[in-house]
């Protein structure tokens, strides 16, 4: 099953054939072997990995045609004479994209990797935008980066230039549809050590750790009074300057993000409106939630919401809210492990039944229940010994922390599994 999920965006791949424009979604996990396979397959390819340290458009022209006629000596004819007259990015395009309809052999696709070295300036934007929409039929631009901003790539793929590659493998099963409404997107990856995209771009420095992390208190109360926020970031500061403090802490989170994040309503900070919010621990919740209620019968429902837990939530900052959402949140990921262990038992999958077991107990070491399944599943497997050991283990972390036994169903469990021996 884990492989089925990795081997779904190399498929995607053919069916974009026809696409001028192929982005690689910049958070898509699989990106490199996304690249790898693509580089094994293709024909008619030119590959090109942009450079760190590459200054501007016209370094990107030169380094391109440099490495390119490596397989065509006569390449880039235009684009040198179009750079030497200091051309518009539209100029330079056209004659880029001549360059390319007359090199020989003529490629197929053009992948421009690490695509995120080159700065996305309203240039290289009108360049872009120029070259796929002028690309001759049959060829396509493909690109990959580790950060790659969404302008021009949405508008394109909105007016169905290009489409991106494994975007639905991404939060909230895609960020660059073209059939969703059209908004500026803000990604945030609170499952790490937190990590912010305004879109596409990084979001890098916060004028100190304040902003920051009333961000992402924001962010994971999407509805919040303003005496919830003061009591949680100021609880010993006077109203007044409680107040002027928030507002010059919120006035600098809009600054960072080029947007207001939130609104005041009925006596609650909401989400403005103005940014898509794609979180992802909104989306593991949700995704855990869901299949508790609707427990699914494939094991891809339960895979899709464990790549998402990163990590524990935002595991460098210690703030004491945080520190609790961490907690709620590392038991909803056992919830997740014990989900799919259970599930995987009823597919008599015994081996991963028992490996994400043994993941859950790392998680919830006094869950009595997931202790008794794997007692229950050593016992049908035959390996009574294990069976054993395994009560044996609950019984000393239950004496060890909380000074009790094993409750009496448990107790039974055992005595039953060692009436076997």
């Amino acid at each position: 099953m884990e492989q089925k999920l990795l081997t779904l965006p190399f498929q995607n791949l053919e069916q974009a054939q026809d696409a001028k424009l192929v982005v690689i979604a910049p958070r898509l996990r699989q990106r490199s072997q996304v690249i790898s396979a693509l580089l094994e397959t293709a024909k008619d390819i030119i590959f090109f990995a942009v450079q760190a340290g590459t200054r501007d458009l016209q370094h990107f022209l030169e380094t391109f045609v440099d490495a390119a006629r490596d397989l065509d000596p006569k390449f880039g004819a235009q684009t040198t004479s179009a750079l030497k007259a200091e051309a518009t990015p539209e100029d330079l395009a056209d004659a880029f994209v001549a360059d390319l309809g007359r090199a020989k052999p003529r490629p197929r696709q053009i992948v421009l990797d690490t695509f995120d070295h080159l700065k996305p300036t309203e240039d290289v934007q009108n360049f872009f935008d120029r070259v796929v929409r002028t690309l001759p039929s049959g060829m396509q631009l493909i690109i990959n980066g580790r950060n790659v901003t969404y302008t021009p790539w949405a508008k394109l793929m909105r007016e169905g230039y290009g489409v991106s590659l494994g975007d639905e493998y991404t939060l909230d099963n895609g960020i660059l549809d073209p059939s969703k409404p059209e908004s500026p997107h803000l990604e945030v990856y609170a499952l790490s050590t937190g990590s912010v995209y305004v879109n596409g771009a990084p979001l890098t420095t916060w004028d100190g750790p304040l902003p920051r992390n009333l961000f992402y208190f924001f962010v994971d109360h999407p509805m919040v009074t303003r005496n919830e926020i003061f009591e949680t970031f100021w609880p010993d500061l006077p109203t007044k300057e409680a107040t002027n403090v928030f507002h010059v802490t919120k006035r600098k989170i809009s600054e960072r993000l080029g947007y207001e994040l939130t609104a005041y309503s009925g006596g609650f900070y909401r989400p403005s409106g103005q940014m898509a919010v794609h979180y992802d621990v909104a989306r593991f919740e949700k995704m855990v939630e869901d299949n508790k209620l609707n427990p699914p019968s494939d094991p891809a429902a339960w895979y899709e919401a464990l790549r998402l837990y990163r990590s524990p939530f935002l595991c460098k900052i210690e703030m004491q809210w945080m520190v609790k959402r961490r907690e709620q949140l590392r038991l909803t990921y056992a919830e997740a492990l014990i989900g799919i262990a259970r599930l995987y038992r009823a597919l008599k999958d015994d081996e991963r039944a028992i490996s994400f077991y043994l993941r859950a107990l790392r998680e919830v070491p006094q869950r009595e229940d997931v202790h008794r399944d794997l007692m229950s599943l050593y016992n049908q497997r035959g390996e009574v010994d294990k069976a054993v050991r395994q009560y044996e283990t609950l019984a000393g972390i239950l004496e060890r922390s909380l000074n009790i036994t094993p409750s009496k169903i448990t107790q039974a469990m055992f005595k039953q599994i060692r009436e076997r021996t």
